[in-house]
């Protein structure tokens, strides 16, 4: 019996090289976590207030009551405060850009 000849494939040890074309200019903008993280919560208690006060609205407008009221108008200022609150957090994440460039030749190769 003859065996058979295998037919391995070597590997050949030449590197992949990867090549890799960057644009003329890379634009990546920050913005900074804690305004963004106070802004998610006010935005949330925001949404929820604004629901809860036109709860108590709907209801005081089915039966006046006066704790119903109350509870009506403190929602209602509290969604007003927290919206306020948003808006102003927001508008730190768009106004409060720093730029800076660098050349790419200035990074580290390996």
């Amino acid at each position: 019996m003859a065996k058979a000849k295998e037919n391995s494939i070597e590997p050949k040890t030449e590197n992949t090289k990867v090549e890799v074309n960057f644009p003329a200019r890379i634009q990546i903008e920050l913005v900074q976590g804690n305004e963004l993280r106070h802004y998610e919560i006010f935005f949330l208690v925001t949404t929820l207030t604004i629901s809860t006060a036109v709860s108590f609205w709907t209801t005081y407008a089915i039966t006046p009551n006066g704790t119903i009221l109350f509870s009506a108008w403190a929602f209602s200022g509290l969604a007003f405060l927290s919206g306020l609150l948003t808006f102003y957090y927001r508008s730190k994440l768009y106004s409060g850009k720093i730029t800076k460039s660098t050349s790419l030749d200035t990074f580290k190769t390996e």
